[in-house]
C-alpha cells in the first residue's frame, strides 16, 4: 500500500522550490549542499518522491533553514494563517551582507573566527527571530519587537546569536551555562574565552560587574521586515536588524561604573574611548542609527 501523503507535504515541496528559486540556487546547488542525488531533488521537488525526515532536514540546511523552521510556515500556509506568496517575501532583506565584513584578521586573531562564520550567525539568528514571529503573528500577537521590552528583547537576541554563533563555528565553540561567564566556551585552538554583549541603537555594552577578557558585541536596530530603518526611537519598528559588530580584549579599568543610590546595583559599560577602538568587524549602513559625517560612520576603523 502506497503511503498517505499529507497536504503539507506539498506544501513544503513548493516551499522549498520557491526558496531554491529566490535565492537562485540550482537543483545541483542544493542536492551538493544537501549530500543527495540531483534525481532525488527532482522528484521531490515535482511530488512524485516524499521525502524521508533525514532527506527533509538536508534540504532544508541546504537551503539555510532548520526543517522546524519551514515547517512552522508549512503550517501556517496549510492553516490559512499566511498565503504561500507571502512566506519568503523578505528572504532577500534577510541574506547574508557578505560586504558588511571588515578586519577579517582581527576577527580571526580575538575569537579564531572567519566572516563566513559570523554571516551564518547572524543569518541564524535572523531565521529564528523570524519563525517566532511567523507563529506569534499567525495567532494575532504582535512580532515579538513588540511584544517585550527592549532591555528583555536584548537579552533575548543575545541568548539567539550566542547559539547561532556557536553551532556557526562548526566545534569551535560551545555556549556556556546561562549566566556563566564567558558566554562562550573555546573548545580548541584558536578559539578563546569570548564573553559576548548585546546592545541597542548606539547605547554602550554593559554588564552587572567589570570583566576583563575579550569580548565581541553586537549592536542592533529595529526597522520592518521589509529592510526598511529610519533613524529615531520615534521611527523604531519590530524587526531585529544588525548594524555593527566589535571584538577586542578588555581589561577591568576599561569600564565606567554606576552605582545610583536606590538603582538595582553596579553597572559596568565599556568606556567610550575603548569601544571606539575596538576592531570593527561587521557594519551595516542601511541600519546605521549614527548621524554619518560627510556620508562616513565616526566609528570606521
Amino acid at each position: 500500500m502506497d503511503e498517505q501523503r499529507h497536504p503539507m507535504v506539498d506544501i513544503w515541496t513548493r516551499l522549498i522550490r520557491t526558496l531554491r528559486t529566490k535565492e537562485s540556487m540550482t537543483l545541483e546547488d542544493v542536492s551538493e549542499a544537501a549530500g543527495i542525488h540531483r534525481t532525488h531533488l527532482g522528484l521531490v521537488e515535482r511530488g512524485e518522491r516524499q521525502p524521508s525526515l533525514g532527506v527533509a532536514i538536508q534540504i532544508s540546511k541546504a537551503l539555510g533553514f532548520e526543517l522546524s523552521e519551514l515547517l512552522l510556515k508549512t503550517e501556517s500556509v496549510c492553516e490559512g494563517k499566511m498565503r504561500e506568496e507571502e512566506v519568503f517575501q523578505d528572504v532577500q532583506a534577510r541574506s547574508e551582507r557578505t560586504h558588511c565584513l571588515r578586519n577579517p584578521d582581527a576577527l580571526m586573531r580575538h575569537t579564531g573566527l572567519t566572516g563566513s562564520v559570523l554571516l551564518r550567525a547572524i543569518h541564524g539568528c535572523y531565521n529564528m527571530l523570524d519563525t517566532i514571529d511567523t507563529e506569534l503573528v499567525a495567532n494575532g500577537s504582535p512580532p515579538i519587537g513588540r511584544l517585550v521590552e527592549l532591555a528583555n528583547l536584548s537579552s533575548m537576541v543575545g541568548n539567539m546569536v550566542g547559539g547561532a554563533l556557536a553551532d556557526a563555528s562548526e566545534g569551535l565553540y560551545v555556549r556556556n551555562k546561562p549566566h556563566h561567564y564567558p558566554d562562550l566556551l573555546p573548545q580548541r585552538y584558536p578559539a578563546q574565552s569570548l564573553e559576548l554583549k548585546m546592545a541597542l541603537e548606539t547605547n554602550r555594552p554593559k554588564g552587572h560587574l567589570p570583566k576583563p577578557g575579550t569580548y565581541i558585541t553586537f549592536r542592533y536596530v529595529l526597522g520592518d521586515k521589509h529592510g526598511a530603518y529610519s533613524r529615531g526611537k520615534e521611527y523604531r519598528g519590530d524587526t531585529v536588524w544588525i548594524w555593527e559588530v566589535k571584538v577586542g580584549h578588555i581589561k577591568e579599568t576599561d569600564f565606567d561604573i554606576s552605582n545610583t543610590a536606590g538603582d538595582s546595583g553596579k553597572t559596568a559599560v565599556v568606556k567610550t574611548e575603548v569601544f571606539n577602538r575596538m576592531a570593527l568587524v561587521y557594519f551595516d549602513p542601511t541600519f546605521c542609527p549614527h548621524a554619518l559625517r560627510n556620508g562616513v560612520y565616526p566609528g570606521l576603523n
